[in-house]
């Protein structure tokens, strides 16, 4: 499995890319369109300075809501759709975003297993020591 490093402090934070080498969070976030523009300016200072420094938001803070399964959804509210990027942590010090949308209301079950298949992987690799990290271009 790859990942890409999107930020490092005293936490890691990584993307997963897929077998094409593209990283579906990043493109997400690079195509929102322009009235979602604050809440994607949000989630890239969010991923590249508040979670490297301060690690993943404790449960029930305002911007992060628990998915169950050590999953977690990292949101704006603005009006409008909502930009939503789903992620998880390991005991590494590492955040791994696995996947972003955009949702008027509650996060479809789809991109909850997508994310949840993502975890597995993630883990499966760690173990057979596999991962890669890339760093951005």
């Amino acid at each position: 499995m790859k990942l890409l490093r999107l930020a490092k402090g005293r936490w890691e934070i990584l993307a997963v890319v897929d077998r094409q080498g593209r990283c579906q969070v990043l493109d997400f976030l690079d195509e929102l369109r322009a009235d979602a523009r604050p809440a994607r300016r949000f989630l890239d200072l969010t991923l590249r300075v508040y979670l490297p420094l301060e690690g993943p938001p404790a449960a029930g803070a305002q911007l992060c809501k628990p998915l169950g399964d050590g999953l977690f959804e990292l949101r704006r509210q603005p009006k409008g759709p909502k930009p939503r990027v789903l992620f998880f942590s390991d005991d590494d010090h590492r955040i791994i975003c696995t996947n972003a949308f955009s949702q008027h209301e509650t996060t479809p079950r789809s991109e909850i297993d997508l994310a949840r298949g993502l975890r597995e992987q993630y883990l499966e690799t760690k173990l057979r020591r596999e991962l890669q990290v890339i760093e951005e271009p």
